[in-house]
């Protein structure tokens, strides 16, 4: 993976298999539960995270960060409007430029995209760091997988931290970093019929819970 995909977390397809088969990306809820208001909502075509609440921010940050990686480079236009529609003003301009520096610099992927190869974006896992009405953090856990007619399928795995902010009705993207240490990759070894768990993937993830994707 290039290093620009790991700074904006073009993420992934293995996840799929430590969540369930079968999610959608882009429709991170709750369990359908028909009394309660929509955490994320369709606007204009882009899912918008629309309540102030723990779990209306959770829902917004698994949205945000998976559509955000998964369309930087697969989809330059569909990474603007969903930029337009929720960043901060403040942040717009400078993560646009980010994201065109990351595809000068990625020839080969953008080529692979030119020729029909896809990239898939998933979110394995993420906590809730800090909340307050109007402004929360969370850490996301991102696997990403590309591939193509002629490249063989890649895989990557990042923890993302995001800051959000309400702002007229809805949840604004304030900043999203990659974290420069290393992320956890999961695999199971079976030792003696036994799951062997590394500390240090323990500790980084500790806290976290796995989205529900889908319609809810």
């Amino acid at each position: 993976m290039s290093e620009e995909r790991a700074r904006i977390a073009l993420v992934g397809l293995l996840s799929v298999f430590t969540l369930a088969a079968g999610v959608l990306v882009g429709r991170a809820t709750k369990p359908a539960d028909h009394g309660a208001p929509p955490a994320v909502v369709a606007a204009g075509g882009v899912a918008v995270g629309v309540l102030d609440t723990p779990a209306g921010a959770l829902a917004a940050a698994d949205n945000y960060v998976a559509v955000a990686s998964q369309t930087v480079e697969q989809n330059p236009g569909g990474f603007a409007a969903f930029v337009t529609a929720v960043y901060a003003p403040a942040s717009r301009a400078s993560t646009l430029t980010q994201a065109a520096q990351a595809r000068a610099a990625d020839a080969a992927d953008m080529r692979n995209y030119v020729q029909g190869g896809r990239a898939v974006a998933v979110i394995a896992a993420r906590r809730l760091d800090r909340y307050r009405p109007g402004r929360a953090t969370v850490t996301s856990w991102l696997g990403g997988f590309v591939w193509g007619p002629g490249l063989a399928p890649r895989q990557s795995w990042n923890l993302v931290d995001t800051t959000l902010i309400w702002r007229r009705g809805r949840w604004l993207v304030l900043s999203m970093n990659t974290e420069r240490t290393p992320a956890p990759v999961p695999s199971v070894v079976f030792v003696d019929g036994h799951n062997n768990q590394s500390p240090t993937f323990n500790a980084q993830l500790a806290g976290m819970t796995a989205p529900f994707y889908g319609a809810g």
